[in-house]
């Protein structure tokens, strides 16, 4: 579904917002050549850079995104340039290391790793040069239902 520069999308329980977003089609977790030129999911590139804007909660306080804190694959890289030298960098989490539990808000920074402090305009179009290999070093998300 898409409304000017949002984008909606069912994300099955638990599947990583990379996989989700590529599995669906709708909208590339990275930018322009970071489509083609990316880990994969192995959380080393940081490509994938994301700004999780507001995340709703259940009844029972469960955080919409697990985990509800960077990991330690996450600041390993977000604390590498280039990431570390813009002031959004805290704000900063990885989509292929998160895993979708509730509704979000997410937003997508320009620049090569999604660094920058811009707002992505139209977000880029979803590539997937290795077909159901792009999800193949994705341990964490269900299969495709």
């Amino acid at each position: 579904d898409h409304t000017d520069n949002n984008i909606s999308f069912h994300v099955y329980e638990g599947e990583t917002l990379r996989t989700a977003a590529l599995r669906r089609n709708v909208a590339s977790p990275h930018n322009g050549r970071a489509n083609l030129i990316n880990c994969r999911g192995l959380g080393t590139c940081g490509t994938c850079a994301v700004e999780i804007i507001s995340q709703g909660s259940d009844d029972g306080g469960i955080a919409a995104v697990d985990p509800p804190q960077r990991n330690t694959v996450e600041n390993l890289r977000l604390n590498l340039p280039p990431h570390n030298f813009h002031d959004n960098a805290e704000k900063l989490r990885l989509a292929c290391q998160i895993q979708v539990r509730g509704d979000i808000t997410v937003m997508k920074h320009t620049g090569f790793w999604g660094q920058k402090e811009e707002v992505v305009g139209s977000p880029s179009v979803p590539t997937r040069p290795f077909g159901e290999l792009e999800y193949l070093l994705d341990g964490k998300s269900p299969p495709e239902k």
